[in-house]
């Protein structure tokens, strides 16, 4: 090696390492200290419970010029009024609030994502109705965030207040139609933020219910053995203590035969629920009854998802994305999902995957059409879905964002990170290309887990490596400037929202 290339090489690595430690330095002093309260009852105004439980997170100084920017979070059924989002986005400067909604805990509670538009709509007004004070300006602009599950739903709000209920959730493609008493005079959100987003409720059960069980879609029992995803004999790994524990490797045609049954079973409960639907309506003469009074039992209804245990599928995106990665680069490139496998053996138990709910609920919310033979998972997609046949559909409702038929309105920003630690590469891509935004933005943050943090397992199967302590493990995604793939999330998050507002 030559003397000059020597000391230019040196002088690279000490360049760089100046530029991370700046980096670090300025990122920790931009983090600001927040305030943290509690206005539940702000928020349940008209003697109308529209949340279960919020706080507002704000900086306490307006110094890095975006505490004008309001951001609103809440989940269809998990609590969110203290998650990690909430004050990470305080910290860089933005006014939060995290809300737990009136289902938190009750996730087979509610018939749609309609039953949540009023908590939706109390934070965004809340939001908007922040006054300035001595240190803080007054709220601008109001974003609506969705994690997980509050992803749909959060699309589902903005699409029914961009374009009302009878074209975003009652249209003859679907299943069943939504209940439209509480979604008139809802305020638009000024954009959407959807972080690991689900394709939605509908899909979430479609994926779950067990094949199995085809033999008599409401009985434990016989399992068919052909279409047993849990057998070891049809690829299933059960060893403990293994990386590739409750992991699986099935055969093209086991797969086939899974999903074509997974789908007419699927099939067989839409058609018996609406039989019995309109044997209620034809009873009581009501021809607007919902089913609520129907109870509707199903087994095998919740964890018999194939491409959890098996890691091949759904394993990349069709195109190259931006790439939040632990080297601390953001380029675009093929994303490829790191998570370990996932299988959920609880399944076969017949009380923990049984759904009870009832005829609406289970139409309403947990129903999704699809087309046998077409419906099929692969390495880079899900196709044969019928995405707009499900209020709850994130496609569905993605599709009427932005377009605003007035005319009059720039499109609504639309911001999807998904995590590479986790299984919704392909479903979030699908979000992404089906969304009609011209301003919309996909990310994925690598090594992250569901919830944004690390996933110390991926580590140790990339390693193979299963001793690996988990702190060791967790640092792994850490990248040179000392944030984690949450702390990446956040920060890209912060930047596309200076960007725009």
């Amino acid at each position: 090696m030559s003397r000059r290339f020597s000391i230019a090489v040196c002088f690279q690595i000490v360049a760089s390492l100046l530029v991370g430690l700046v980096w670090v330095s300025l990122s920790e002093a931009q983090l600001q200290p927040t305030t943290n309260v509690v206005v539940t009852a702000s928020l349940n105004t008209g003697g109308q419970t529209n949340v279960n439980a919020a706080r507002l997170r704000r900086p306490t100084t307006n110094v890095l010029g975006k505490a004008h920017i309001g951001v609103f979070v809440m989940h269809p059924s998990s609590s969110y009024q203290n998650n990690g989002v909430c004050n990470a986005l305080a910290q860089r400067g933005f006014t939060m609030l995290c809300a737990d909604s009136v289902f938190t805990g009750n996730d087979n509670g509610y018939y749609g994502y309609e039953q949540h538009a009023p908590g939706i709509r109390a934070g965004i007004n809340y939001l908007r109705s922040i006054a300035a004070t001595a240190t803080l300006p007054a709220i601008s602009k109001v974003l609506i965030f969705g994690h997980s599950m509050g992803a749909p739903m959060m699309a589902f709000y903005q699409n029914v207040a961009e374009n009302g209920a009878a074209i975003a959730c009652q249209g003859p493609e679907k299943i069943l139609p939504c209940v439209d008493t509480n979604l008139q005079n809802l305020p638009k959100a000024d954009g959407v933020m959807l972080f690991d987003a689900h394709l939605g409720d509908g899909l979430a059960t479609f994926t779950y219910v067990d094949p199995a069980l085809s033999n008599n879609i409401f009985s434990c029992e016989p399992r068919k053995r052909q279409n047993d995803m849990f057998l070891e004999a049809n690829g299933y790994i059960r060893d403990p203590g293994q990386l590739d524990d409750n992991g699986a490797t099935y055969s093209k045609q086991f797969k086939k035969t899974f999903l074509v049954h997974q789908a007419v079973r699927n099939e067989d409960l839409i058609e018996v629920a609406l039989d019995l639907l309109q044997q209620r309506r034809i009873q009581t003469g009501n021809p607007n009854d919902m089913g609520d009074a129907i109870p509707f039992v199903v087994p095998g209804s919740d964890g018999a998802r194939l491409w959890q245990p098996d890691t091949s599928l759904l394993k990349y995106t069709k195109k190259p994305h931006i790439l939040l990665a632990r080297d601390g680069t953001s380029e675009k490139q093929p994303i490829k999902s790191v998570r370990p496998p996932s299988g959920n053996l609880d399944a076969l138990d017949c009380d923990s995957a049984t759904r009870t709910v009832n005829v609406h609920i289970w139409l309403g919310s947990r129903a999704l059409r699809s087309t046998p033979g077409k419906y099929t998972q692969a390495p880079d997609d899900i196709a044969g879905v019928d995405y707009d046949s499900s209020a709850t559909s994130s496609v569905a409702n993605v599709k009427g964002i932005g377009k605003h038929p007035n005319g009059n309105q720039a499109t609504t920003p639309l911001l999807i990170i998904a995590n590479t630690g986790h299984y919704f590469l392909r479903p979030d891509e699908i979000v992404y290309d089906f969304a009609y935004s011209k301003d919309k933005t996909l990310a994925f943050s690598e090594g992250a887990v569901h919830g944004g943090g690390p996933c110390a397992q991926c580590t140790r199967i990339i390693l193979n490596d299963p001793a690996l302590p988990t702190a060791t493990a967790n640092a792994y995604w850490t990248d040179p400037a000392g944030n984690g793939p949450a702390e990446r999330s956040w920060n890209f998050m912060a930047k596309w929202l200076g960007d725009r507002y």
